[in-house]
């Protein structure tokens, strides 16, 4: 599921893969495309959402 405080942007069935001391949590490009997820920049955690107005730009919580 993908969702903020709004609401469910949208979610798909997936498989969840567990590795003991992964840094970052990483999903595939298959998923990315699924939940309408359109990348900005990657290193900035900037993004948009396939159904948002033109030129929205969406930032990735901070990591703990």
């Amino acid at each position: 599921m993908l969702g903020e405080e709004g609401g469910v942007l949208s979610s798909v069935e997936a498989d969840l893969v567990v590795q003991e001391g992964l840094a970052e949590p990483m999903i595939t490009d298959i998923t990315i495309d699924e939940l309408g997820i359109q990348v900005v920049s990657f290193s900035r955690g900037l993004w948009r959402h396939k159904e948002d107005r033109p030129g929205a730009i969406r930032r990735s919580p901070a990591k703990p």
